[in-house]
């Protein structure tokens, strides 16, 4: 709410001082900007969902196929929160993720991915529909509708002030241009808030947050197995054997990878049990379902009011991304805390990580964890992973990075800086000086190509990337790792181009950019399918920000020796040099100088 307010604030002080200025009549400006923006917006909420049942290809179906008794667990579940029961969809790919999206409550789907049933427990995967059941108890639909609306009327005020204000008016256009982005980044903040809401409502109705910790870890750093869509075959410990495997046996702990975890872990899980069947016999807590919902219901003198502090500081970047990485636990596909303790220490150590969140909608995992570990002491369970054992460490390239990042706006900078010069010193204007900031951006975009598309491809493993806490965006490590594309990263969308690469220890996302944005969209409608269920080489540079990637330099497919280019960075480079020479061109032979 006090996001929402904050915009509201932002966008009627803009909004006054725009039409202060322009002397417009009042019913004019706010019907021409406010209309437009409410306008799209609303069309959108209404069209939205309609567009995606016909984009995305879900599968319709009972929530039996969840597992047995999902049928029940889910009316239960929904009759716990008051809202009536959503469809239940699967995408038929194996990139693990899951969502939700309607109108509203009243006609609300959850789709989930295969490779989320596959990887996940069956409570795991309760939890991640219990959090998808938050977002539509909490009507995050209407929510982030109306924040859209506010920001996107904000733009209509900051570019109406922009063409209609006059020169001493300047001000105006800053302010709005400013409120305008702060609006845009509350509405990540806001998302990411609504995650945690989400959290909150997982943990209410599995009664143990741990569900939906294990199952954040399998798909962000996927602490599991994974098993590939369609009866292809992944490697797994250096062997090829078939996708379908046999379950583990009944008593497994499902949260642990060796004997010695397996009594620690059973111990933990035990003195819980023992405790909650006391907190039971006490009337302090209802027993499960007989469908296996775990409604725990405090009474009134146990009952603790929730708040947003309880779940610890907002976070970063997005846990349950498409284009989350995943380190494999072990040959049995159980999950491994020590692993993800090195997974994590990117998240937790990077400044980058944190700078990230600020571009994101959703927090990053380790964060969410250790929020959900907070909430494990209102529902009596023990802690999942332990953070004391996270190492600690420093990122030393950040300097570097700062310089990489803002090079080409320095140079625009030194360039506007030159074409001043002339100006002041000439007191002249002509078209040179429009250039000088042009040729300076594309000699700090070279630069930036030139440093962060550096070194030799080395053969690497994926748990051994995620390690790395030494990494960037535009600090990369170039890297090549032998694997099977286990599908494309975007799950039901046609023309999704980027892969997800899949080796003994884990899976990770593969970006294929190329020099046109509609190149790459030819490549994901007509030749991307293909190439998913192959085993690959993939040669390029591994980089994180949002989430943990490897950017393709290109591809070789094993089994046929084909060689797939991305050609995005010859063709960026050459195109950086077209446009320096050009400009450098252009100012010569304005300004006559000799060549």
């Amino acid at each position: 709410m006090l996001v929402i307010v904050s915009i509201l604030g932002l966008v009627f002080a803009i909004g006054f001082l725009v039409l202060l200025k322009l002397h417009l009549p009042v019913g004019i400006t706010m019907g021409l900007t406010g209309g437009l923006a409410v306008g799209v917006v609303v069309l959108q909420y209404c069209l939205g969902p309609m567009i995606i049942d016909h984009i995305v290809k879900v599968r319709w179906t009972s929530p039996e196929e969840l597992g047995s008794g999902s049928d029940v667990w889910l009316s239960n579940a929904c009759g716990t929160f008051k809202i009536a029961k959503p469809r239940i969809g699967i995408i038929e790919e194996a990139a693990p993720n899951a969502f939700t999206y309607g109108h509203g409550a009243y006609d609300a789907r959850v789709v989930v991915t295969r490779g989320l049933i596959e990887v996940l427990s069956e409570d795991e995967l309760r939890a991640v529909v219990a959090h998808e059941l938050g977002h539509i108890r909490n009507g995050d639909f209407v929510v982030m509708t109306m924040v859209q609306a506010l920001v996107l009327f904000l733009w209509t005020l900051y570019y109406t002030s922009r063409t209609s204000s006059r020169n001493n008016n300047w001000y105006i256009v800053l302010a709005a241009y400013v409120a305008y982005w702060a609006s845009y980044y509350a509405s990540l903040l806001l998302s990411r808030i609504r995650e945690y809401m989400a959290d909150y409502s997982s943990a209410q109705i599995t009664g143990n947050p741990n569900h939906l910790s294990y199952a954040l870890v399998k798909i962000a750093y996927g602490l599991a197995k994974t098993q590939t869509v369609g009866g292809a075959t992944v490697p797994i410990s250096g062997q090829v054997r078939p996708t379908t495997q046999a379950p583990p046996p009944a008593n497994a702990s499902p949260y642990s990878y060796d004997d010695a975890t397996v009594a620690k872990q059973r111990a933990m899980l035990e003195s819980a049990r023992y405790d909650n069947a006391h907190a039971i016999a006490a009337g302090a807590i209802a027993p499960k379902g007989a469908a296996g919902t775990a409604a725990t219901k405090p009474q009134p003198k146990k009952k603790e009011a929730f708040s947003a502090a309880q779940l610890g500081a907002f976070g970063v970047m997005g846990v349950s991304s498409m284009r989350a990485a995943v380190a494999w636990s072990g040959a049995d596909g159980l999950a491994n805390p020590d692993t993800f303790t090195t997974a994590a220490r990117w998240e937790l150590f990077n400044p980058w990580g944190k700078i990230g969140e600020v571009f994101s909608t959703h927090p990053l995992t380790a964060l969410r964890i250790k929020a959900l570990q907070k909430l494990n002491r209102l529902f009596n369970q023990p802690d999942a992973f332990d953070f004391s054992k996270i190492k600690p460490a420093k990122y030393n390239g950040f300097a570097r990075d700062l310089l990489l990042v803002s090079s080409p706006w320095l140079g625009a900078v030194i360039g506007g800086a030159v074409a001043g010069s002339f100006f002041f010193s000439q007191k002249r204007f002509d078209l040179s000086q429009i250039f000088m900031p042009l040729a300076g951006f594309s000699a700090g975009r070279l630069f930036v190509l030139i440093f962060s598309y550096m070194g030799e491809f080395k053969p690497s493993k994926v748990i051994r990337l995620l390690g790395e806490v030494e990494v960037s965006h535009v600090n990369p490590i170039p890297t090549a790792i032998e694997g099977t594309f286990t599908g494309r990263i975007s799950p039901g969308i046609a023309w999704a181009s980027d892969f997800i690469v899949q080796d003994d220890t884990g899976f990770l996302a593969c970006l294929y950019r190329t020099p046109l944005g509609i190149m790459k969209l030819w490549f994901g409608l007509t030749t991307a399918d293909r190439y998913v269920g192959k085993r690959v080489r993939v040669y390029g540079w591994y980089r994180r920000f949002n989430a943990p990637y490897i950017e393709i330099h290109h591809f070789d497919v094993l089994d046929t020796g084909e060689r797939v280019n991305s050609n995005y960075f010859v063709w960026a480079v050459i195109g950086n040099l077209v446009l320096l020479a050009g400009c450098v061109t252009a100012v010569v032979m304005l300004r006559g100088l000799p060549i």
